[in-house]
C-alpha cells in the first residue's frame, strides 16, 4: 500500500510537469505563428503602400486614409498603385489598380476582425470610381450610365485582428491620422501630395486575450516630402 501510494504521488507529479511543459510548447507554437503571420501581413501592406501613386488632375482617384470611429482602431486606407503579377500565374492580369485595406467583422466573435484587401483594376479613365467600393467577390459591376465597370476583388488575409490603425506624416512633419488628395484645399494648385510617411499598426489578439502590435513606418518616394521623423 504504501508503494503504491508513493507511485502514485510519483506519476501525479510526473503528469503535472509533462502538462505544463506541453502547454508551454504549444503557446509557444502558437505565439510564434502570430508573430510570423502578422509580420508578413504588415510587411504587405507596407510594400504596397510604398508604391502609391501620386494623384492626378481631373481624377477623382488617390490616396485616402479614413480613421475608424469604434472604439478600437478600425482605419482604413486606398491608394492607387501598379500590380505586377508574374505572366505564368493563374491570376487575373496585372496594371495599375485601386488597393484598399480595411477590417471587416468576424462573424459570431466580438471585438475581432479580419484583414481585408480589396483590389480593382482600372483599366482606363472612365473606369476609375473614386472609392473602389463597387462591391466584393469576382462579378463585374456597373457604373450610374449602365457601362461595365472592373470587377472587385476581395480577400481576407488574416483573422484574430483587433485592430487596425494608419497614421501619416504631412508636409511639416508631424502624424496625422486622417489623409485624403482627392480634395483641393482654396488656394491649392491641383490635388493634394501623398504623405511623406505611413505609420501601419496590426494588433492581433492571441488565445489568450493578449493583444500584440506590429508597427512598420515606410517612407513614400512619390511624395517628395520630409524624410521619416524619429519616434
Amino acid at each position: 500500500m504504501v508503494a503504491t501510494a508513493i507511485l502514485g504521488i510519483v506519476l501525479v507529479t510526473v503528469y503535472g510537469v509533462l502538462s505544463r511543459a506541453l502547454y508551454a510548447k504549444n503557446h509557444a507554437e502558437e505565439r510564434a505563428d502570430l508573430y510570423a503571420s502578422g509580420r508578413e501581413k504588415v510587411l504587405q501592406m507596407a510594400d504596397e503602400i510604398e508604391g502609391a501613386l501620386p494623384p492626378t488632375a481631373g481624377r477623382n482617384i488617390g490616396f485616402i486614409g479614413v480613421p475608424g470611429n469604434e472604439r478600437v482602431p478600425t482605419d482604413a486606407v486606398q491608394f492607387d498603385v501598379v500590380i505586377r503579377r508574374p505572366q505564368s500565374s493563374g491570376q487575373v492580369r496585372g496594371g495599375r489598380a485601386l488597393v484598399s485595406y480595411s477590417l471587416d467583422p468576424v462573424k459570431d466573435t466580438p471585438n475581432l476582425y479580419a484583414l481585408l484587401r480589396q483590389e480593382q483594376l482600372l483599366t482606363d479613365p472612365a473606369a476609375d470610381t473614386g472609392t473602389g467600393d463597387t462591391g466584393t467577390g469576382d462579378s463585374t459591376a456597373t457604373d450610374g450610365g449602365g457601362a461595365p465597370q472592373p470587377a472587385v476583388a476581395a480577400t481576407h488575409l488574416i483573422d484574430q485582428v483587433a485592430g487596425l490603425r494608419f497614421r501619416y506624416v504631412d508636409q511639416t512633419g508631424q502624424f496625422v491620422d486622417s489623409w485624403d488628395t482627392t480634395v483641393v484645399r482654396p488656394g491649392q494648385q491641383g490635388p493634394s501630395s501623398l504623405p511623406g510617411a505611413v505609420e501601419i499598426t496590426l494588433f492581433l489578439a492571441d488565445n489568450l486575450g493578449g493583444v500584440h502590435d506590429f508597427t512598420p513606418i515606410v517612407d513614400l518616394p512619390l511624395a517628395n516630402l520630409v524624410p521619416t521623423p524619429g519616434r
